[in-house]
């Protein structure tokens, strides 16, 4: 009886209350310390880096916020050296300041490929082996010859390439093809022939 009366005294619930408010306080200070020792609310968000180039963020002096490195390069011709494919964190991603940001880009210097060769190929041959080789098929060129639609020579940059020569990847291969049969056919129309032969 005594402790139970002494459980509803002003006395210990005055000291109870008390522990509480200490408690309430000191529980307030830590998670407020916590807080501004890990400046757990001081964030920024990571902007989208995909499609721009690689050296204007690293130079530019407007994302001095975050740091970069690139963690992988892959080659695609048809984006321009240095451009940003992906990114870890992600785009809209709430990070703290000076977060290192990783990237993948276009690489600077092209991959080699060796120069397939496609003389005496057909038409169909020679433009799957120009693709399957990582290179670009371009003009293909009508001369004279007695194979029809067979390549007689293949063409960088206007000049001749032999097989096995390294070639960046993306490079324009043109084509120099027999008329075969239709020369003879064309040479009654001399303006059809010229045309085929430029």
């Amino acid at each position: 009886m005594e402790f139970i009366r002494f459980l509803f005294s002003k006395k210990f619930l005055k000291h109870f209350l008390i522990s509480i408010g200490i408690t309430a306080v000191l529980l307030w200070i830590t998670f407020y310390s916590l807080s501004w020792y890990t400046k757990h609310s001081d964030y920024i968000v990571v902007p989208d880096f995909r499609g721009q180039i690689f050296t204007d963020i690293q130079q530019g002096g407007k994302f001095t916020d975050f740091q970069f490195a690139v963690n992988d390069s892959i080659f695609d011709p048809d984006k321009p050296k240095g451009a940003i494919l992906s990114q870890d964190p992600y785009p809209g991603s709430r990070v703290k300041h000076n977060r290192m940001v990783y990237l993948t880009i276009v690489s600077l210097i092209p991959e080699k490929t060796s120069m397939p060769d496609l003389k005496d190929l057909t038409l169909r041959q020679a433009q799957s082996m120009i693709e399957s080789s990582g290179l670009k098929m371009g003009r293909l060129i009508f001369i004279k010859s007695f194979d029809e639609d067979a390549v007689q020579n293949q063409l960088s940059m206007g000049r001749v390439i032999s097989p096995g020569v390294k070639i960046d990847k993306g490079s324009v291969i043109d084509l120099q093809v027999g008329m075969g049969a239709k020369a003879s056919e064309l040479k009654k129309d001399s303006t059809k022939l010229d045309s085929l032969l430029r």
